[in-house]
C-alpha cells in the first residue's frame, strides 16, 4: 500500500502483529463500554499508538545504498521529542471521542517525514498533535551516502 491511515485494518502475517491487532480490538471493546463486569456501559478513554521507528541508528543499519530500506526507515522515524510530544497530548487532551462519540483512537507514532506512508491526520485534528522533526533533515548526510552508493552500483535513484 502507497499510504495506509489508522482507520485501515492491521493485516499481519506474523504473531507479533496479529498481537497488536487484538489488543486494539479488546481496546475498542473497553472504549465502547460492552465488556462483561460490574462496570458494564462503562466506557474507557483508549489511544493505540502505533509507534514507527524511534531509533537514531535505523538508517546507518541499512545495507548502504538499499534506497527501499532507507525509504522505510526515514518514513516511520519518529524523534524522541515527538514521541514524547504524542504520548502527552495523548494523555492531557480533554476529549479523544471519534465521529460516533467513541473515545477510542489510533494514532501513527511518526514524526513530520516528508515520504511519510502513515497518515497522522487524525493525531493532528484530535489532539493537535505538532511534530517539530522531519527524518530527511536529520539524516540528510546519511541519505547522501545511500544516494551515493546506489549510484555506484548501479541503482536507479
Amino acid at each position: 500500500m502507497d499510504f495506509v491511515d489508522p482507520n485501515a485494518r492491521a493485516l499481519s502475517d506474523n504473531y507479533y502483529g496479529w498481537a497488536k491487532e487484538t489488543y486494539e480490538h479488546l481496546g475498542f471493546v473497553f472504549a465502547v463500554g460492552k465488556q462483561a463486569s460490574a462496570n458494564a456501559n462503562q466506557p474507557l478513554e483508549i489511544v493505540e499508538i502505533r509507534i514507527g521507528g524511534p531509533r537514531e541508528d535505523d538508517l546507518a543499519h541499512c545495507p548502504l545504498g538499499d534506497l527501499r530500506t532507507m525509504r522505510r526507515a526515514l518514513a516511520v522515524y519518529i524523534s524522541e521529542r515527538d514521541m514524547q510530544q504524542l504520548f502527552v497530548k495523548s494523555l492531557e487532551t480533554p476529549d479523544i471521542r471519534d465521529e460516533q462519540g467513541i473515545p477510542f483512537q489510533i494514532f501513527y507514532g511518526i514524526s513530520a517525514n516528508s515520504h511519510a506512508f502513515w497518515s497522522i491526520t487524525n493525531a493532528r485534528k484530535v489532539i493537535g498533535y505538532a511534530p517539530e522533526d522531519n527524518s530527511e533533515i536529520r539524516f540528510q548526510a546519511l541519505i547522501a551516502e545511500h544516494i551515493a552508493a546506489a549510484q555506484k552500483q548501479g541503482t536507479p535513484s
